[in-house]
């Protein structure tokens, strides 16, 4: 390989410069074919440029990866294409330093240039090849640049007063500074800065970009003074500064390269149907995300389609696509309203969250889009294997390895004492001790709820007198209106209610988990998966009361929790009942938690 290399080099050195440099084009146009570089590259500067359309960040991996072909080639006949390089600020360098830049533009040419204007020594990683890392430190050394594989080395330079360079975008140490880089918290080599501050020396940030196929511009900026500040300051200083140059330069990084691998923070993007039970559940696991060792970032977005047929449409693009297809995008521009996909276009996420089969699909095709993982909550409409994390309730049957399952529905509580402490002063309460009673909707039969609720209401009021209990009620926005009417006539002015609240006229977000957290005992009719399950998640003994035939998922539901609730089935024999706490917020929550890791 050594032999080959000299070779290509020596037959370079003869060819004409501008059919060399069109053969760099064409290896940098291979490099690019490289589906796997070519998605790396998108997900990287769509996290650093999301305001930036799909053809705006194509445009510049294409170019990209255009320079990178060039500067391979420019690295190997340096010499011939050192009068085309303009050098600015080598005055700035005449008695030593640390010059730092990044993987950008042709840099090893750029490295080349300065050390034919001043005495320089480089920081170099080996190559993995032993022939190729000889071949490489050869032309370097031919170049005059002197080549260093440690700190240790690189000192004995920087006492001699030569100009040292370094990079710092990789090899971040484990004890490495986290600091901002297009917003994200990224580990950040410290090397360059901590020599600086050692030997007292001032960093040169130093940047080169293309002016045309042949010229370039290399800037060694104005120093940076290192005694009175701390090398965290001086890396976001580093950090902005490239920033600023990258801004206007977008093209000559190499994007297809890890630097935003170790980032420290989490964009995380929440789909909503507009259902507020599912939002729910995709909130209790961006809680659970936010437990995890991240900045976190999130955002909701709310999908509409355009028509009915769009859903059907979106579940078939899903299905058909590849998992990491970039044009993900095209297609929900198609599909769903231009509010929408206006939000998801400017978007940028890590990780995508949805629950319901709504919107699952529209969460694996935008995941795909901008290389996020995505995560779907409740059984999707479209293979789970799609998804990188499915968490589908048991109830949901669903029989696959690849998912995560719980019981009942997903609920992270936040904010207990603060949404109790809200409800004991809004509605004021007394220091009794009390019951909640919560009613949801009517599954298939009204005639059968209406019913029951109105054979089960006298019974709640006798128990409450019984045993001195104080009443929390409150309707839910799928009461039937006779129910909240009935409600209306023979609680309201009930001595031991306390408080009642009718959602389809006025809801409060504290209602639900305040009443149930100041409670004893919380009544909850049993056709409401949700709010049985935020129930158990507040650890607080639940009655399920049964007011019609459950059947279908609701009645594999409750076989499941048969040991974490007590059902009550007409004719409610209310003073029989054992109510009973249980653990299954703690279960699931473990069993979510280990899936999370398995993202990252």
């Amino acid at each position: 390989m050594y032999k080959i290399a000299k070779k290509i080099r020596q037959m370079l050195m003869k060819m004409p410069l501008v059919p060399a440099l069109l053969l760099g084009r064409v290896i940098g146009f291979i490099l690019y074919l490289n589906p796997k570089r070519r998605r790396l590259a998108f997900k990287n500067i769509k996290s650093a440029f999301p305001e930036k359309s799909n053809g705006e960040l194509y445009c510049i991996i294409r170019k990209s990866f255009d320079n990178l072909g060039l500067s391979i080639i420019e690295g190997l006949i340096a010499p011939r294409i050192f009068k085309y390089v303009q050098m600015r600020g080598l005055e700035n360098v005449a008695q030593g330093g640390v010059v730092v830049g990044l993987h950008e533009g042709s840099w090893e040419l750029y490295n080349s240039s300065i050390a034919q204007n001043a005495d320089y020594a480089v920081l170099a990683k080996k190559q993995k090849k032993k022939n190729i890392n000889t071949f490489i430190n050869e032309l370097r050394v031919q170049y005059r640049v002197n080549i260093c594989f440690s700190l240790k080395e690189l000192m004995k330079y920087i006492r001699n007063n030569y100009l040292i360079g370094m990079t710092m975008d990789h090899g971040a140490e484990d004890n490495a500074h986290l600091i901002e880089f297009f917003s994200h918290i990224i580990p950040t080599p410290r090397g360059a800065v901590y020599l600086a501050k050692k030997f007292n020396k001032k960093i040169f940030p130093c940047f080169g970009y293309r002016t045309g196929i042949l010229s370039h511009v290399v800037e060694i900026k104005t120093p940076i003074e290192t005694a009175q500040k701390s090398e965290k300051e001086l890396l976001c200083i580093l950090n902005k500064s490239y920033e600023n140059d990258l801004r206007k330069h977008p093209a000559e990084y190499l994007w297809h390269y890890k630097r935003f691998k170790r980032k420290k923070d989490l964009n995380i993007i929440v789909l909503s149907d507009g259902k507020p039970g599912h939002l729910k559940q995709s909130l209790s696991l961006l809680e659970l995300f936010s437990q995890e060792d991240y900045i976190l970032r999130a955002k909701t977005i709310d999908i509409q389609y355009r028509n009915k047929q769009s859903r059907f449409i979106a579940d078939l693009v899903a299905i058909l696509t590849r998992k990491n297809s970039i044009a993900g995008i095209k297609y929900l521009k198609l599909l769903l309203t231009p509010e929408s996909i206006s939000k998801l276009s400017v978007s940028f996420a890590d990780i995508v969250i949805s629950t319901g089969s709504l919107v699952a699909s529209v969460n694996r095709i935008f995941a795909s889009s901008v290389g996020a993982k995505s995560v779907t909550i409740l059984r999707p409409n479209i293979p789970v294997k799609k998804f990188d994390l499915s968490i589908i309730p048991e109830h949901d049957r669903v029989q696959s390895d690849s998912i995560t399952t719980i019981k009942g529905a997903l609920c992270c509580p936040e904010n207990i004492e603060k949404k109790m402490k809200e409800c004991r002063e809004f509605f004021n309460l007394s220091d009794s001790k009390k019951i909640s009673f919560i009613l949801g909707g009517v599954l298939s039969d009204k005639k059968e709820f209406l019913k029951n609720l109105k054979s089960f209401v006298p019974k709640l009021k006798e128990f409450s007198k019984t045993h001195d209990y104080k009443i929390l009620v409150s309707t839910s926005r799928r009461t039937p209106k006779e129910a909240d009417k009935y409600l209306k006539m023979e609680l309201e002015n009930f001595e031991n209610t306390e408080a009642i609240v009718y959602p389809n006229h006025k809801n409060y977000n504290f209602v639900f988990d305040g009443f149930i957290s100041i409670s004893d005992v919380a009544f909850i009719s049993s056709e409401s998966i949700s709010m049985v399950s935020e129930t158990l998640a507040l650890n607080k003994p639940c009655v399920g009361i049964v007011f019609e035939k459950q059947e279908g998922k609701h009645k594999v539901f409750l076989k499941l929790l048969k040991n974490a609730i007590t059902l009550l089935k007409p004719p409610y024999r209310i003073d029989e009942i054992k109510p009973k706490a249980s653990s299954i917020f703690e279960d699931n929550r473990k069993t979510v938690k280990a899936a999370i890791k398995t993202l990252f």
